[in-house]
């Protein structure tokens, strides 16, 4: 037989500061009316509660700081935590006009987050936000541990090449459920998801196939299935930009999920019907086997 090699920590694991992110969001979550006085202040009528994470205090413990290995052990040695994310905006969220500090749901569901964290450790841990141009970028700074984790708004649906997110990285509890929709300019007819899909199939005939706006691809990629074949998306950051062009015409439809469009009179809005989960990112642990020297099999034959 042969004796197997032992088993190296990850240097970058996530699983400690997995454990206390959860810890925050759990017992954030477990303040009566938090969520609710949250969503309520940025107005985020698509914020729903839900948890994956029933909130018990007993249960969702802090690892020890003085045995933090990993993400942890850097985070409260260096004083940081490295957040990823992209710059866009809405009616609920703004990560433009002032990316040191922005403002909205998302935004101060992390500083709660930390709020719980540096009360717990006794620390005073900074944010340090890392913005990229597209969220599949994002997705691979954090499953290289370039980053510690992501901003918490991220969807545990698409894709990071051709693995699917669910398999490829850990995830936080929930954070929120968001109910996701349409919109169309009030001149079009459409008021349901057939109603554009037929539409969609009908412009892909033409010389002006219909496109429909989205901040990033993972929005995409959340109900795509949903969508005709033929649907082509076009990424948006600035939500208003991405609004007007729905406006104008230049764009058949757009889509939201962090409340409702800017300027919403100007449009007709229709639920897509699916709620996603929302959650933080954290890189998948990679154990690695140590030098081989010493191990060795019954027959005198190194193993590895």
């Amino acid at each position: 037989f042969v004796t197997a090699a032992p088993v190296a920590d990850d240097p970058l694991s996530s699983v400690q500061l997995s454990e206390a992110i959860d810890a925050c969001i759990t017992r954030l979550l477990g303040t009566p009316k938090w969520f609710h006085n949250l969503k309520t202040k940025y107005s985020y009528v698509n914020a729903m509660y839900m948890t994956t994470c029933t909130p018990d205090e007993d249960k969702w413990q802090f690892p020890d700081a003085s045995t933090a290995t990993g993400l942890l052990k850097r985070v409260l040695e260096t004083g940081e935590i490295k957040v990823a994310g992209v710059k866009w905006s809405s009616q609920v969220a703004d990560y433009i006009t002032n990316p040191d500090a922005p403002t909205g749901y998302w935004a101060e569901y992390m500083t709660e987050i930390m709020k719980i964290f540096n009360a717990h450790y006794g620390t005073n841990v900074q944010i340090k936000r890392s913005y990229y141009d597209t969220s599949v970028i994002v997705t691979q700074k954090v499953h290289d541990g370039v980053d510690d984790m992501s901003e918490p708004y991220y969807y545990i649906s698409g894709f990071l090449g051709d693995k699917p997110r669910i398999e490829l990285f850990d995830f936080s509890c929930v954070t929120s459920g968001t109910a996701s929709s349409f919109y169309v300019s009030t001149s079009s007819t459409i008021t349901t998801v057939d109603e554009l899909n037929a539409e969609i199939t009908r412009l892909s005939t033409t010389a002006a196939p219909g496109k429909l706006g989205f901040i990033a691809k993972g929005n995409f990629d959340a109900v795509s299935n949903i969508l005709a074949e033929s649907a082509a998306p076009e990424y948006i950051t600035d939500g208003n930009t991405l609004a007007d062009q729905v406006a104008a015409g230049t764009l058949l439809a757009g889509y939201v999920s962090e409340g409702l469009p800017p300027n919403d009179a100007r449009f007709r809005v229709f639920t897509t019907g699916i709620v996603s989960p929302r959650v933080v990112m954290f890189r998948k642990p990679v154990p690695t086997c140590p030098s081989q020297s010493g191990v060795v099999s019954s027959s005198g034959a190194s193993a590895g």
